[in-house]
């Protein structure tokens, strides 16, 4: 009984959290066309072919699971076979992770303005995705589940790279977001709410990848390490719209500060400026705020002119 909860039984239970991710990532991406149509059609693209990955990715390990559980109810043997569709639910997985870094290497190197952090983050990034094809072709060569663990060190410098390209990620964006800060309450407020959004998101997947290569190094032998390793690939794709669809309550929360603060500001001046002649002096104020928090930069500008 114990071998099959440390195979099967960590393996559905790796599905069913995943699906569960998959749902909120469903319930994200909807939000994301709903609310923001007027997105460049590049990252529309992207958003959808996450999407379409994702769904694979549940209906090849569903086919992989419906083959040991169902097919081969009777022979428990067969949990020494590696299926295609297993191998290729994995390999969506890794794919899935290559696509989201990349795109935080692009949103790094927009903010930061520094190549070489982002090239680092990239290689990373492809040096994981590089580790786990090799890895997927042998296993496609091998056949048999207990000869993959012969090579398991491919495997898990690839979760290695990943991690430090996480990890990389979250400190680059934290420090250049930081370092981004005005000193007014608004903008600092909305920096502070995408530096957590940088922090958690990047720490959150990069342990997982931590516990997903530990897992495989210390017991090869079971399934647990696919079971977070299922969950991964959703960690990564709801993170990447969890970025984007907070554009909503940052730049609402900017217009309503800033609508509020114009308004008080300019019926102050209006109500103090000097008349000469009978007339009144007309004063304009004009600021603006431009919180530009979509896929690729965040930039912040203050421009203030006054005419008397």
């Amino acid at each position: 009984m114990g071998e099959f909860d440390n195979t099967l039984g960590a393996l559905s239970i790796g599905y069913v959290v995943a699906s569960i991710l998959f749902g909120i990532m469903s319930v994200q991406s909807f939000r994301y066309f709903q609310v923001f149509a007027k997105d460049p059609v590049q990252l529309k693209v992207l958003v959808a072919g996450l999407w379409i990955l994702d769904t694979l990715q549940l209906f090849f390990i569903g086919d992989a699971l419906y083959f040991w559980m169902v097919s081969n109810y009777a022979n428990p043997k067969s949990l020494a076979d590696s299926t295609w569709s297993f191998n290729m639910g994995i390999f969506t997985t890794n794919s899935i992770v290559l696509i989201v870094e990349m795109f935080f290497a692009y949103r790094v190197f927009t903010v930061s303005k520094n190549v070489w952090l982002a090239l680092v983050i990239a290689t990373l990034s492809l040096c994981y995705w590089g580790f786990e094809l090799a890895t997927l072709i042998r296993t496609f060569q091998l056949v048999k589940v207990e000869l993959f663990f012969e090579f398991q060190w491919i495997a898990s410098t690839g979760l290695a790279c990943a991690a430090v390209a996480d990890l990389l990620i979250a400190a680059s964006l934290s420090f250049y977001l930081h370092q981004s800060r005005t000193g007014i309450k608004t903008t600092d407020s909305v920096i502070n709410k995408l530096l957590l959004y940088a922090i958690n998101t990047g720490l959150l997947t990069s342990v997982f990848a931590l516990i997903d290569m530990i897992c495989f190094l210390t017991m090869p032998s079971n399934l647990i390490h696919i079971a977070f390793n299922l969950m991964i690939g959703k960690l990564y794709t709801n993170s990447l719209l969890a970025s984007l669809n907070v554009r909503t309550s940052l730049r609402s929360e900017l217009q309503n500060h800033t609508s509020y603060t114009m308004s008080s500001f300019q019926a102050a001046r209006q109500a103090s400026a000097p008349s000469s002649k009978g007339q009144s002096t007309t004063v304009d104020v004009a600021r603006t705020i431009d919180v530009h928090t979509d896929y690729v930069d965040f930039e912040s500008t203050h421009t203030s002119s006054f005419k008397h």
